[in-house]
């Protein structure tokens, strides 16, 4: 029995590709704000803080008579078992893991926070080879005729790698070669007092981010994983050869405690890359080769409750009724909204998805808790 080798077209839906984000997103307004809150332009460039969750200010003016609810504010990865893989994973990068161990194997504080200082310079060097080291195979084993494709979803994590390169290495030259600061110079005073706040901010949030989603977003799915791996691998092999046996311990051998501390967040970060790996593929269809035919997402279906219902919870979502309405979270992260209508003795749930599924759908309460487990206040 033969199966079909998924074409282009297999690559036309989540989370291969997503929707644009709105205008309002996108506008000068938006763009003058991200430059004045570093965070926030972080944030557009290298990918989100948290799980998007859905809410009613999201919903309105988005819904079109006859469908379902949607959103053009979906990230990367919409699964809330895989986003929760995302913190833990951050700050293994960043050398929590490292930090707690030298700390209670006496190493102090400050000089574990300067090498990781050591290590985000090192970060943002190793990230185009990362990158490449995941592109690259994911383009090589793509079935034939989707490699241009693949190709393509690989190309702005690549860029976004090689700019940051760029701009860090710029600045490390200008750092080295062309920094004069002088106290009695009031304009270096002035300068560091507006804009070392700001750079401070936007480093920080770009090495969070770039642990968290590894260049990846508005790219192929698989490129988060396999570029997390190497990343931190290499971080921590270029610090042990280029920091620890220049600076740290010349001629001398690290500690096993200390080799313990710098390759347990690797190690940590290895684990939560496979498990995403796995979660991909067996809940999105997501292999290695391109999209599995017989693993498809859940196609929406209508909703059992009466059409007139649905229309009528639409409307209310629309024209900015759902502000007020109780929100709830099921065992996977989904947002539900308990609204005021009644379908045969029982509240009514509204959730916030990109778009109705067999399990997510509006429905009454015992429904959905029977489908999604116990539902907490949110």
């Amino acid at each position: 029995m033969t199966t079909a080798t998924p074409g282009v077209g297999a690559y036309d839906r989540p989370p291969y590709r997503l929707p644009d984000a709105p205008a309002r997103a996108n506008g000068p307004g938006a763009w003058a704000l991200d430059v004045l809150l570093p965070w926030r332009l972080a944030q557009r460039i290298y990918g989100p803080f948290r799980v998007f969750r859905f809410s009613a200010a999201d919903a309105v003016g988005l819904a079109a008579p006859g469908q379902p609810v949607a959103t053009v504010l979906a990230e990367q990865a919409a699964d809330p078992l895989i986003e929760r893989l995302m913190l833990p994973r951050a700050l293994l990068g960043l050398g929590a893991l490292f930090l707690v161990i030298r700390l209670f194997t006496g190493g102090g504080l400050f000089e574990p926070l300067g090498q990781a200082l050591g290590d985000s310079v090192l970060m943002l060097a190793t990230g185009p080879v990362a990158l490449l080291l995941a592109c690259v195979p994911l383009v090589a084993v793509a079935h034939p005729g989707t490699r241009l494709t693949v190709a393509r979803l690989c190309a702005r994590p690549l860029l976004t790698a090689l700019v940051t390169t760029a701009f860090c290495g710029l600045f490390v030259l200008w750092a080295v070669h062309g920094y004069d600061y002088r106290p009695d110079r009031t304009g270096w005073l002035v300068l560091a007092v507006l804009f070392g706040p700001w750079l401070t901010v936007f480093f920080g949030s770009v090495l969070f981010l770039i642990h968290r989603n590894a260049f990846g977003v508005g790219g192929h799915p698989l490129v988060r994983p396999l570029t997390c791996v190497p990343l931190v691998w290499l971080t921590a092999i270029a610090h042990s050869v280029l920091i620890d046996a220049v600076e740290a311990y010349p001629g001398a051998r690290p500690t096993p405690a200390y080799l313990v501390a710098l390759f347990a967040g690797p190690v940590g970060v290895t684990v939560t890359a496979a498990v995403e790996v796995v979660l991909l593929r067996r809940r999105h269809g997501v292999g290695f080769r391109g999209p599995l035919p017989h693993r498809r997402p859940p196609a929406p279906r209508p909703p059992t409750l009466p059409p007139a219902l649905v229309a009528r919870l639409r409307a209310d979502l629309t024209h900015g009724l759902a502000h007020h309405w109780p929100r709830y979270v099921d065992r996977e992260g989904v947002v539900w909204a308990l609204t005021p209508a009644v379908h045969e003795g029982h509240r009514v749930l509204w959730p916030y998805v990109p778009a109705f599924t067999e399990r997510t759908r509006p429905a009454p309460w015992p429904e959905v808790e029977a489908a999604a487990g116990p539902l907490r206040p949110r």
